[in-house]
């Protein structure tokens, strides 16, 4: 369960949010109100200190907040609010996300995490490429991620859950919303047995272009990564170049051999890992996992 100031904040956040229609303006915003009051207390209890500082009046602020309340109090699904001052907080770079939710085994965000990712309609070859990738990693005390989306994604999470629970997917909705009824079962076994994650609160309204988001959330907390198998052009490339360009992408050297997938052999060309056999996923692995308690010398 997420602290009370954690929860609190994330309201306060949602409010300005919902009200400026801007993330830039909204973190802002928020940033300013963190240095003028304790967010940590419900807005309610500060609004009139800050009302005059912002672009609404003070009723507007406080009807919002009630709104965003009854949407938090409503969730069904029993969560965490991470903030940036979290332990458990990803490391990440580039894109900015101030608060993330999440319901199940927290702890995974300390692990040693790759993404896992590939096409919805994978071939024999991609699947049985990820089967053995993902087996050699958890084996090795790795965590597996991948967004909820059918394919090669959800194959990942399911083989990472039978083989120990290692298994983290992100979601591009609040955490009580699911992508699609066939991965309501992964949702549920993911929420028993390894992690949800999701950069929206349970006030937000699912929207189409939220995958975008949470593409650049996933590519800005992991810089591992294992593309099983993508059509030139398909939505995997999103998170895999910033792997490449930042970190670490592998990808099988026997799909990308196929003239169908041009992508892929440009990618190992520029520099892309090649996976032959189960063995060569050990060199996404990140050498150490984090540590929940903080390093006086980092």
């Amino acid at each position: 369960m997420s602290s009370i100031s954690e929860a609190e904040g994330a309201k306060a956040y949602e409010t300005l949010l919902a009200l400026l229609q801007d993330e830039g303006k909204a973190l802002q915003a928020y940033r300013m109100m963190a240095l003028a009051a304790d967010v940590s207390d419900p807005l309610p209890s500060y609004c009139s200190r800050i009302a005059g500082r912002l672009p609404f009046s003070e009723d507007m602020l406080l009807a919002k907040w009630r709104e965003v309340r009854d949407a938090f109090e409503a969730d069904r699904v029993v969560s965490s609010v991470l903030s940036e001052e979290s332990p458990l907080f990803p490391r990440m770079e580039g894109a900015c996300f101030p608060f993330i939710y999440a319901a199940g085994n927290t702890s995974l965000l300390l692990g040693r995490i790759a993404v896992f990712l590939g096409s919805p309609q994978p071939s024999i070859q991609a699947k049985s490429d990820t089967l053995d990738a993902v087996a050699e990693f958890i084996s090795q005390g790795g965590t597996a991620l991948a967004p909820m989306e059918p394919g090669i994604p959800a194959f990942a999470l399911q083989l990472a859950l039978k083989l120990g629970g290692r298994a983290i997917g992100v979601l591009a909705s609040p955490l009580s919303k699911c992508p699609s009824e066939g991965l309501l079962p992964l949702q549920k076994e993911l929420y028993a047995n390894g992690l949800l994650l999701s950069v929206f609160s349970p006030y937000r309204k699912t929207e189409k272009w939220f995958q975008k988001i949470r593409n650049s959330f996933i590519s800005s907390m992991a810089s591992s990564a294992f593309l099983a198998e993508e059509k030139d052009g398909g939505p995997s490339w999103a998170i895999a170049d910033s792997c490449l360009s930042g970190g670490v992408l592998m990808m099988p050297e026997k799909i990308a051999s196929n003239p169908s997938f041009q992508w892929m052999a440009r990618r190992l060309a520029d520099g892309a890992l090649p996976y032959s056999k189960p063995k060569d996923i050990r060199r996404i692995l990140p050498k150490k996992a984090r540590s929940a308690e903080p390093d006086l010398f980092s």
